[in-house]
C-alpha cells in the first residue's frame, strides 16, 4: 500500500508541473481559446482527482 501511496504523490507532483508550465502556455497562446478553457478545466479536475485519491490512499497508510 506504500508503494500505491508513493505513486499517487509523484503523479501529483507531475501533473502539478504539468499544470504549472501549461496554464499560462495555454492562456498566451491565441488558438482557440474554448480548446484552452477546456484543457485548464480538465487538467484541474484531474488535479483535484489526484488529490482525492492521494488522501484516500494515505488514509489506509500509517
Amino acid at each position: 500500500m506504500q508503494i500505491l501511496n508513493t505513486l499517487t504523490v509523484l503523479a501529483l507532483v507531475v501533473m502539478s508541473f504539468a499544470l504549472i508550465v501549461a496554464v499560462p502556455v495555454l492562456y498566451a497562446s491565441n488558438e482557440d481559446s474554448g480548446r484552452s478553457n477546456r484543457l485548464i478545466l480538465l487538467g484541474g479536475i484531474a488535479w483535484v482527482g489526484l488529490v482525492l485519491l492521494n488522501w484516500g490512499v494515505s488514509y489506509f497508510v500509517v
